[in-house]
């Protein structure tokens, strides 16, 4: 039986951590790329109304496939413990458990917003001037769902078994088609908005397809025999108790930014699309720390799996001062580049958007080192198994956000710059409550194997 894993137990926990969180970072560029690049093809070819309508539905998109995705991290969990346990009989049925547990939860998830996908855009405020193109996109992404949900799955499978490189691969494959079809879709066809969502949805159906290709071929945890391919009850407890706080901290979360872009519609076509172009990089910047909290969770299920606590402990020291020395880097580039950098999303003769982006940027840059911080302890808690700390620990960025949201921009009369203020608030309030609860010790007692 093929098991290729990283034994992350034994040798240099930055040595062990690392080469796992590299392809994880580069893999996490290219899947950011999916949604990057739809808004820099639509902001430099199409135009800054084009980039708002891409950018305004994205916060309701993540609402939706954090639901079905919160499953995936909680069967990599289950898996990277099975793992550390040496229990791989239990792994196949982990997997068939979890691919029922997700088709079901994507279909559903499609079936039901598109029937409603008007009214979700009246809900979020979608300015009239970019309604049309704000639904057609939306509607075209929900065929994707289930290409998309499918895709983690995989991924976070192969991740929780030590092989972080392979969906990798996939990955940039797909996502560089995905580049192709933007172009091909937007600029030969002239299919603006829509095109761009018709690329995306075909390059995860590839992603899915070579994953299944590779996973039938290469690993016999994915050949059922007759009987074999099961739902497992006790394993989908174990699933759904890791898995439901997970996917309600990525829709919650997800829920809370939808009130903010609520917020941000409001303030017109330029503005949201300036802030889509903010978020992104955002988004980018905190991709190292976000990768590095990836492996470290897998790190510290191991390690509490195989019973070295002390280890788990120490790993969270390393990876902690990595991401923060990172995350100061990034807060010099932002702010010293933050026009520039707005140039990759929008036409340069759009002066408006590109100004308002990059003083947007620069109230939050200075401190992303809090976001780094955060990560750390967060993913320590998640790969103890104490997921719903974890996600107590994200509403807690969530709800600070979103308030202050609204206090600084309506309540203090800032406007749209006040949104920008509430973002390093809410990684504030993440860091202080995952901090208390880590040396509080409850996690001590939340492993999902016995030993």
């Amino acid at each position: 039986m093929n098991r290729k894993k990283a034994d992350m137990t034994k040798g240099p926990i930055l040595g062990r951590i690392l080469p796992f969180a590299l392809p994880i970072f580069i893999g996490s560029v290219f899947q950011m790329l999916y949604n990057m690049v739809d808004s820099i093809i639509v902001g430099r070819y199409v135009g800054a109304n084009a980039l708002a309508a891409v950018g305004s539905t994205a916060t309701i998109s993540m609402v939706l496939v954090g639901v079905a995705s919160g499953f995936t991290t909680g069967a990599s969990v289950v898996v990277a413990q099975l793992v550390g346990a040496g229990k791989h009989d239990r792994i196949k049925a982990a997997i068939s458990t979890t691919i029922t547990l997700l088709v079901t939860a994507a279909l559903i998830i499609t079936v039901v917003s598109e029937s409603i996908s008007s009214n979700i855009m009246h809900w979020v405020k979608v300015p009239q001037e970019i309604l049309a193109d704000s639904l057609a996109y939306f509607r075209i992404f929900l065929l994707g769902v289930i290409f998309l949900v499918m895709y983690n799955f995989f991924a976070s499978f192969l991740r929780a078994m030590g092989d972080s490189t392979t969906p990798l691969i996939f990955l940039v494959i797909s996502s560089l088609l995905n580049i192709a079809g933007d172009l091909f879709f937007v600029i030969k066809l002239n299919l603006a908005v829509a095109g761009v969502a018709i690329a995306t949805v075909l390059a995860q159906a590839v992603s899915v397809v070579l994953c299944l290709i590779y996973t039938s071929r290469k690993m016999d945890y994915f050949h059922f025999g007759k009987g074999e391919f099961v739902f497992d009850r006790k394993l989908l407890s174990s699933i759904v108790r890791l898995g439901i706080p997970a996917g309600l901290q990525s829709s919650i979360t997800g829920l809370g930014m939808v009130f903010v872009q609520s917020l941000i519609n409001t303030y017109g076509a330029v503005s949201i699309a300036a802030y889509t172009a903010a978020s992104k990089m955002e988004g980018l910047c905190n991709l190292p720390m976000g990768s590095i909290a990836q492996a470290f969770s897998i790190f510290v299920g191991q390690n509490i799996g195989a019973g070295d606590l002390k280890r788990a402990r120490k790993g969270l020291l390393y990876s902690d001062l990595l991401a923060v020395g990172i995350s100061l880097c990034m807060s010099v580039v932002i702010y010293a580049f933050g026009p520039n950098i707005m140039t990759l999303f929008i036409k340069s003769s759009e002066t408006e958007v590109i100004l308002i982006g990059a003083a947007f940027m620069r109230r939050w840059a200075p401190l992303i080192f809090l976001h780094a911080l955060f990560e750390g302890f967060v993913a320590f808690l998640r790969g103890s198994g104490d997921s719903m700390f974890a996600m107590f620990s994200m509403f807690a960025d969530l709800i600070t956000r979103t308030v202050m949201a609204y206090v600084f921009a309506l309540g203090f009369g800032m406007g749209f710059m006040g949104i920008a203020w509430a973002i390093p608030c809410g990684w504030l309030g993440c860091s202080i409550f995952s901090m208390a609860r880590f040396f509080q010790g409850g996690w001590k007692t939340k492993a999902v194997v016995d030993r």
